[in-house]
């Protein structure tokens, strides 16, 4: 009942989405302790951090101890973001549409590139996947094809960005 566990809080600016959470994944149990394995993941760095600390607490209380293994970094959501913008128009330029735009709870390369270049303005886009992290797990070949030709008509207006 201590373990933190789901979601701990919700993002202020995009309604219903999941800010930080942590998901306690496997529970082994030795001849003279128990281990728990937990990731916490949020796209906001101090409350991932705020998370790991009263999870330190709460063990350190109890007499246990915590390892913190290769914390995923926060990406935290841009209001103004220029490239989300060129993308945008670049988008209904090919296709005469707005693009759907969303953001999700999940770890993505992203996090980890903000965690290494803090300032730089990015967004994820890729082709449609369907059944994610299962053995059904498959990718539409003709959305990779569109996301293809996407990103050669983003790179040519940054050109001229």
């Amino acid at each position: 009942m201590l373990v933190h566990d789901g979601v701990q809080t919700m993002s202020k600016a995009i309604e219903g989405l999941v800010e930080s959470s942590s998901n306690l994944g496997v529970v082994k149990t030795y001849e003279n302790r128990i281990e728990f394995t937990s990731a916490t993941r949020s796209s906001v760095e101090t409350l991932r951090d705020l998370i790991h600390n009263k999870s330190e607490i709460i063990a350190r209380l109890n007499g246990a101890t915590i390892t913190t293994n290769a914390p995923y970094p926060a990406w935290e959501y841009k209001p103004d973001s220029k490239i989300r913008e060129l993308m945008k128009k670049v988008y209904k330029n090919m296709y005469g549409k707005e693009p759907e735009i969303a953001a999700i709870h999940a770890g993505l390369e992203c996090g980890i590139l903000s965690g290494k270049m803090k300032d730089v303005d990015m967004i994820s886009f890729g082709p449609n996947l369907y059944d994610v992290h299962t053995p059904q797990e498959k990718m539409s070949i003709s959305s990779v094809k569109r996301v293809w030709e996407f990103l050669l008509e983003i790179l040519k207006a940054m050109k001229n960005y």
